[in-house]
């Protein structure tokens, strides 16, 4: 469990001027569903992911190389399956707001966020507007 289980992603297509931000809370994937993707990858990604922890310092490329080929001696043929890493594995994003950004030549951009409501808050259909599944939208100054 991660000590800040929240996140934002943001996407910008510069040539769009668009921008779309996401922030909400982080959730680890369940095992059963990072088995299954895992293993619905060709062998190589799989014994890729194996070899390496991303990140980690290792001593040399060697050990990478030396670990692939022991991996696949021992799994190339396909008879077994191989296991998941434990450092391999995904998260997904619980959407709590979402804003759409929308640049303009005169700097008057377009901002809608939609989010879930505050407690007690109620849409007024003026600065607060009912959205759907209950999220709530309001347009945002630039």
């Amino acid at each position: 469990q991660a000590e800040n289980p929240r996140a934002a992603l943001s996407f910008y297509w510069e040539p769009l001027k668009r921008c779309v931000r996401v922030e909400g809370r982080v959730e680890k994937v369940p095992e059963e569903e990072s088995d299954s993707y895992f293993h619905s990858r060709p062998l190589e990604s799989q014994i890729g992911s194996s070899v390496s922890a991303q990140s980690t310092p290792i001593p040399s490329r060697e050990t990478l190389t030396q670990r692939e080929l022991q991996l696949t001696a021992e799994y190339g043929d396909g008879k077994k399956e191989l296991p998941r890493p434990s450092h391999w594995g995904g998260y997904v994003v619980i959407p709590e707001s979402v804003e759409f950004w929308q640049g303009q030549t005169t700097r008057i951009h377009d901002r809608i966020h939609f989010r879930r409501p505050r407690s007690g808050e109620q849409p007024d259909g003026v600065m607060l507007h009912q959205g759907e599944s209950g999220w709530v939208y309001e347009r945002l100054s630039p």
